[in-house]
């Protein structure tokens, strides 16, 4: 295992899309845009919405994710009117009012709002819904009232994610987010009171001052409360690229070997209190829609992570979100200000895009299956960028004891699947030619 986790243990993208962010190319024109979004809506299926809320009362030191830091209550008014003008230009320019299949809150923090006025926002969003509309939300322990929880039954949200990333004390002074168990567990009480569908906890391994008997304590606590989901994801320590990470003394973080074993730990007791591994990163018990999704080949990953609704669109409003037409990708301004200065010139937010050829389609599909069912069907490999480098790679990885491929068939063993980024890298061409010039998280 020491001479695999060496050799596989390396930089590359997580793959909640492809072509990764930093491999795009050939932005669409505003036209193009709307038109792929035109040409790939259906009324029956709707679209997703993915809605960015950046305020953060306080900076947490892991964080890598587009935030401001403020306290000021104040700017939460102005902000929604900016992202309904987002979206009434975007109604405007398509020429109607899109059915909303399901409605995702990311961030930032998005309880920085008030029940108020995420109330307020989400009915204006929503105006129209998909039988089957499912509403989501990313909450912070520290800001989530009971108020907002009200507020999340009455507007249909039903799938809420805590970020709790770890309850040891120590773990919590070094990334600057400090947050009791007994506080969660009085939050998870009110939400299984209004008998929430779904209650995820996001969990980080790999962070300062981590080490088995810290994960130990932490899954021990977590058992307690019994979330549905469970996202056990690897920190991602990029200190060049994400300015804050630089509050983080390095030598408190695990090194590799300790990092997998507390991945591996982790697992192990998650197994053990009947939590099933459905992704990558995703643990879930069998009554949850993951569990359910995986088991019917319906899981599909995207900018959000693991998720079981998809429609052919997802739409991203607000600084930095992300949208995907089927066709092409697109990501707002990050920064609030340019987000706010290029609506107000009349023009949607667009700052980075990519228009897919078909390599990026078929290299698309076959990684979305590794990372969904473990498994990928290749139809005509040798039409592949770079086969016979793929197929040596690939070769190799089998001899490695991580892989199977067999008769077009490539599929993902028990042993392999802390390495399916390493898998799906083979086929990432982009990343081939690329690589030496785009810096990326170690893959353990």
């Amino acid at each position: 295992m020491k001479n695999l986790l060496e050799k596989y243990n390396r930089q590359g993208p997580r793959y909640t899309s492809y072509p990764p962010v930093p491999f795009w190319k050939n932005k669409p024109t505003e036209m193009e845009w709307v038109n792929h979004l035109q040409m790939n809506y259906h009324a029956e299926t709707g679209m997703d919405l993915y809605v960015h809320i950046p305020f953060c009362e306080k900076l947490c030191y892991y964080c890598a994710c587009n935030r401001v830091i403020t306290k000021n209550k104040g700017v939460q008014e102005h902000f929604i009117e900016l992202l309904l003008t987002e979206w009434a230009m975007y109604k405007n320019l398509l020429g109607f009012t899109p059915v909303i299949n399901s409605l995702h809150f990311g961030g930032g923090t998005p309880t920085f709002l008030s029940p108020e006025n995420l109330e307020i926002l989400i009915h204006a969003l929503t105006t129209k819904k998909t039988a089957g509309f499912v509403g989501s939300i990313e909450i912070d322990p520290r800001v989530t009232t009971k108020e907002h929880l009200e507020c999340f039954k009455r507007i249909n949200i039903t799938r809420v994610s805590l970020g709790i990333q770890d309850f040891d004390k120590d773990v919590q002074k070094a990334i600057n987010r400090m947050q009791s168990f007994e506080m969660v567990e009085s939050l998870v009480k009110e939400m299984r009171l209004l008998n929430f569908e779904s209650i995820n906890f996001d969990v980080i391994y790999g962070l300062p001052k981590q080490n088995i008997n810290s994960i130990e304590e932490t899954f021990r606590l977590i058992r307690k409360l019994k979330p549905d989901l469970i996202a056990f994801y690897s920190y991602a320590h990029l200190p060049d690229k994400i300015k804050n990470q630089r509050l983080i003394n390095e030598d408190d973080l695990p090194k590799a070997e300790v990092k997998l074993s507390l991945y591996e730990k982790g697992k192990e007791l998650l197994a053990m209190d009947g939590y099933h591994d459905v992704g990558m990163d995703h643990f879930a018990l069998p009554h949850n829609f993951l569990f359910i999704a995986k088991n019917e080949n319906k899981l599909h990953r995207n900018f959000m992570g693991y998720v079981d609704k998809k429609s052919p669109i997802l739409l991203g409003l607000g600084p930095t979100s992300i949208s995907d037409s089927s066709m092409s990708f697109m990501q707002n301004e990050k920064g609030l200000s340019e987000y706010e200065l290029r609506l107000k010139r009349g023009e949607l937010p667009l700052a980075i895009g990519h228009t897919h050829n078909q390599d990026d389609l078929n290299v698309q599909k076959i990684i979305l299956d590794l990372m969904c069912t473990d498994e990928s069907i290749l139809e005509s490999p040798e039409n592949l960028p770079y086969w016979p480098e793929v197929q040596l790679e690939l070769t190799n990885m089998a001899s490695d004891g991580i892989l199977n491929f067999q008769n077009k068939k490539l599929t993902i063993l028990p042993e392999g699947k802390k390495f399916t980024r390493n898998i799906a890298m083979a086929f990432d061409y982009y990343f081939r030619e690329k690589m030496p010039l785009t810096k990326f998280s170690k893959t353990i």
